[in-house]
């Protein structure tokens, strides 16, 4: 299997991570960047976007929670949990946690084309502030003095936190309360993302390496 990903994207970080969670070891990582619409990319994905999972038998699976979910499915590690949207909370954790990823995503993404600041990059921009505080509440009503559970929707914000402080730092710093910070210091995901932050990506790993880094 291939898996099409950049090193600074969070959507292929949370793909990637569910991967190496798997424990499966046959997956190779093909570096690109979208934006330039590779050929590669292309021919496995029309919107050339990523991730993109290209399986053995050449079909292509799109979108990281599809190919999360996927993942999860096929090879069901003991590792990460499963969405199970029959819980309230996780339903409205998960699209928190989705949503946020994507309008930060965005939020830095228009700088590429436009000049900031502008409408759309300020109402992204306040959008995130005001998740970031409804999650410090939410967070603190399910909060224990044990770990958060191991779940894809936990991975999902820990990745959307991860990238929000990466990028928007500042806006973080302002927003992330101590329920935000404490979810993220025990997320059960803290060992494979930390083998998977942006400073380690950038060197463009090979699948086997990380594997080897992770579990060993």
């Amino acid at each position: 299997m291939k898996l099409y990903l950049n090193d600074t994207s969070p959507f292929s970080r949370v793909a990637l991570a569910t991967a190496l969670l798997t424990e499966e070891k046959r997956f190779e990582l093909i570096w690109v960047d979208p934006w330039a619409s590779p050929q590669a990319l292309l021919q496995v994905n029309p919107f050339s976007m990523i991730p993109t999972l290209e399986l053995d038998s050449s079909h292509s699976i799109i979108e990281s929670l599809t190919i999360c979910h996927y993942l999860i499915a096929r090879y069901q590690p003991q590792t990460v949990q499963p969405l199970n949207m029959a819980d309230e909370g996780e339903a409205v954790l998960t699209g928190m946690a989705k949503t946020l990823m994507e309008i930060s995503f965005k939020s830095v993404a228009l700088g590429r084309f436009i000049e900031l600041p502008n409408e759309l990059y300020q109402r992204a921009i306040i959008a995130v502030q005001r998740a970031l505080v409804e999650l410090n509440h939410h967070l603190e009503k399910q909060q224990s003095e044990e770990a958060p559970a191991a779940t894809l929707t936990a991975l999902y914000l820990h990745c959307a936190l991860d990238y929000v402080e990466f990028r928007l730092p500042e806006l973080f710093e302002q927003c992330a309360q101590q329920p935000t910070l404490d979810f993220m210091r025990h997320s059960p995901f803290n060992c494979v993302l930390n083998h998977i932050s942006v400073a380690k990506l950038i060197s463009k790993p090979s699948f086997a390496n990380l594997h080897n880094s992770v579990n060993g």
